[in-house]
């Protein structure tokens, strides 16, 4: 089964555009790094942010979760990923949909590992996506680590993906709140990324 998943793995990699690939490993990788640093000071266990670089495809937005999980390479001159620690869900909006990927942190809770079993993935995006009126919210596929779907443009009934980005976005951190995932007390205080590397509330 391992063997079938590398491989399917392998062909949708071929299947991307080499430069958009690249692009998203970048942001990714960047958004690892910011996520990841917050986290260790005592930052939220969970995020919701936009990713600009996969433009509503589900293939590459799971290429840049990849790499902002990955495990940080200390050869490397520049960090990148090490957010594995770190519940997040990436909202990628295009042209004909907006495209969503939540994850949740697999393996036992810990001092480390805080975040782990906390929240489950395919819950969460569930939550986001039924605030979608009308149905247009669609859970693709997932487990209690990774979900995925989308809400796909409906011009006529005035459904953008950038609207639609923003509304999730609204919708996750409320249905966090609602499990006591979110730092209210804190909001006003909250940690900022660097301007460059795609992360908002």
């Amino acid at each position: 089964k391992k063997e079938c998943l590398h491989v399917a793995n392998q062909v949708a990699t071929m299947a991307m555009d080499p430069k958009k690939l690249k692009a998203c490993v970048k942001e990714g990788g960047k958004m690892g790094v910011e996520l990841i640093g917050n986290f260790d000071l005592g930052g939220p266990e969970f995020f919701t942010t936009k990713a600009e670089a996969p433009e509503g495809d589900h293939d590459l937005l799971k290429a840049l979760m990849d790499a902002a999980n990955k495990e940080i390479d200390p050869t490397e001159e520049e960090s990148k990923g090490g957010s594995a620690f770190v519940g997040k869900m990436f909202l990628a909006a295009g042209d004909e949909k907006l495209v969503l990927l939540a994850y949740c942190p697999v393996g036992e809770n810990s001092a480390e590992n805080k975040a782990a079993g906390k929240c489950n993935a395919s819950e969460w995006l569930k939550g986001v996506l039924d605030k979608i009126p009308d149905g247009k919210g669609v859970f693709l596929s997932g487990d209690a680590f990774n979900a995925k779907g989308e809400i796909v443009a409906d011009k006529v009934a005035g459904r953008f993906p950038l609207k639609d980005r923003d509304e999730c976005q609204s919708a996750s951190v409320g249905w966090l709140k609602t499990k006591g995932l979110f730092p209210e007390a804190e909001e006003e205080d909250d940690w900022q990324p660097d301007e460059d590397a795609g992360i908002e509330w």
